[in-house]
């Protein structure tokens, strides 16, 4: 959740450093480490923000004086990053009680600013494109060769497409309002249809939007737009059609027969907070090195919150603080033994941002640690046999089910126009789950409407799938020797490859897009599952 958010904020935060030295971290980090208890929101100034801008744009236009213009980009960084930090602190905020208004208040009006400041941040570079300092500006000691090449272009943020956003922002913020409703209503009751049927209208009303966002930056499908301009993936949609054809045809039957299992019994007991958090912490300090490190400040600095509430959003995720230069983990338990890999999971992603200050890679690599992590906690946390059992059979159902999830959106968004309603999007899900064999565990017809990703984060889910993958690998080769798997996790840790099959070359490991790699997951799988 929220990766758009976090990818911008860190990026940010790396230019910084390259504009003042790795000190300025080293600074950051001494005197702003707060608990998070003590972190403070500001509701941000957007006429503050704008005068900021406005003075940095004409730094960058008039300014021949190159530390001057330091300055000026650093003033509209700051107030940039300002923004998000307390974007996000607000989002935390209202996901921990989704019946505050207050802090609802907050959430919905950050969200409709960040448009702005996104346009803000591009337009600042479109004015360094016009720079007397260009030149030195592309300098190895400032941006690099060719980071402008992209601004050079017609400014494709207008104020239509920014309007776009901000009404993508207020469709989205709608989402978070009525699965707070629907929570409040009984499954199958005549109400819970009603509010389905508005939630699928909303998603319908999404698609369309989304296809008006895509169409702006001249992108003839939101897919297309969405797998450049926000995942940096290294694979085609093509490549992922194909991928999951052969989940469909090697994995859906093995799917099928865990209808006829015990699996799920063990992850389903009673397992409280203490008991999580400790699991987690055990495997961590049986870790060791960043991994340990990154939990024990988690852990003094209460960046996370794995509490019980009815009235928390229910889902998970893990959020860079940019502002504090910390992680922060958010979990809305179910009070269960698999709340453990969902911790894991979030842990994950806390360790890739602790290790690189703010990562900047693609979605696609950073679920490599977080699905690692909880492969790796099978291996150094107590009492793992049954819930390795368990997280192998989920790996199955993260091959297959986040592949129909996936196989659902791309069909979606190819659906023309005048074909896509409500009554389509029903009968397309009902195709999809048919197709990867939901039926032998059972569905319903609605659940599509509680795939959050579908709302907030589209064309996310497929980063779940390739890199569970090579979260597994990390599996593997733990299991075939004792430390393995943990060294290529923490080697890894701190990587600047953003690109997914780059990243995969460069930390040793097989592309999923193998052939016979899929048969290469059936035998493992099975070995554990039958």
């Amino acid at each position: 959740m929220s990766q758009k958010i976090i990818k911008l904020t860190s990026f940010i935060l790396l230019v910084c450093v390259l504009l003042s030295g790795c000190s300025v971290l080293d600074g950051l980090l001494a005197t702003r480490l707060v608990r998070y208890d003590r972190m403070e929101y500001v509701r941000p100034d957007m006429d503050e923000f704008d005068a900021v801008l406005e003075r940095s744009c004409a730094s960058a236009l008039e300014e021949t004086d190159i530390k001057e213009l330091e300055t000026a980009i650093l003033n509209f960084y700051d107030v940039y990053d300002d923004f998000y930090t307390n974007f996000s602190l607000a989002m935390i905020a209202h996901s921990r009680d989704l019946s505050d208004i207050y802090w609802e208040g907050e959430y919905v009006y950050c969200n409709a600013q960040s448009a702005t400041a996104d346009a803000g941040l591009d337009q600042l570079y479109r004015c360094l494109v016009k720079s007397p300092l260009r030149q030195t500006l592309e300098g190895e000691d400032y941006f690099g060769a060719g980071f402008f090449d992209d601004y050079d272009t017609d400014n494709r943020w207008t104020s239509a497409f920014t309007a776009l956003l901000e009404e993508e922002a207020r469709l989205e913020s709608e989402y978070y309002r009525l699965t707070s409703e629907l929570s409040n209503l009984r499954s199958g009751s005549d109400e819970y249809s009603d509010m389905a049927e508005r939630m699928a209208q909303l998603l319908v009303d999404l698609i369309n939007l989304r296809r008006d966002i895509a169409s702006q930056w001249g992108y003839d499908s939101y897919m297309d737009y969405a797998w450049d301009v926000y995942y940096y993936r290294d694979y085609t949609p093509e490549q992922m059609e194909r991928y999951m054809a052969d989940i469909v045809r090697v994995l859906v039957p093995l799917y099928e027969q865990l209808a006829d299992t015990d699996v799920w019994s063990y992850s389903g007991r009673y397992a409280d907070e203490a008991q999580t958090f400790a699991f987690v912490r055990t495997a961590a300090m049986q870790m060791g090195g960043t991994v340990a490190e990154a939990f024990l400040l988690m852990e003094s600095e209460s960046l996370y919150d794995i509490s019980y509430s009815p009235d928390k959003y229910p889902t998970s995720f893990e959020m860079y603080l940019t502002g504090y230069g910390v992680p922060f983990v958010y979990l809305c338990p179910e009070r269960e033994v698999y709340d453990r890999l969902t911790f894991a999971h979030e842990f994950g992603h806390f360790c890739n941002d602790y290790a690189s200050e703010g990562t900047s890679v693609g979605v696609d690599v950073l679920e490599v640690f977080s699905q690692g992590m909880e492969y790796l906690t099978l291996c150094y946390g107590l009492d793992t046999d049954a819930l390795t059992r368990v997280k192998l059979a989920d790996s199955l159902c993260v091959y297959v089910e986040q592949s129909a999830f996936a196989a659902f959106e791309h069909r979606a968004y190819a659906m023309p126009e005048e074909e896509l309603s409500v009554d389509t999007l029903y009968d397309l899900y009902d195709r999809v789950a048919t197709e990867y064999g939901f039926g032998s565990i059972g569905y319903d017809a609605n659940e599509f409407i509680t795939v959050s990703h579908f709302y907030t984060n589209p064309f996310y889910i497929d980063s779940y799938v390739v890199s569970n993958d090579a979260a597994l690998q990390l599996y593997q080769k733990e299991q075939a020797q004792a430390g393995n798997g943990l060294k290529i996790f923490e080697e890894s840790l701190a990587t600047e490859e953003g690109y997914f099959l780059a990243f995969l070359e460069e930390a040793g490991l097989d592309s999923p897009f193998t052939p016979g790699r899929m048969e290469t997951v059936k035998n493992t799988l099975s070995q554990v599952l039958q």
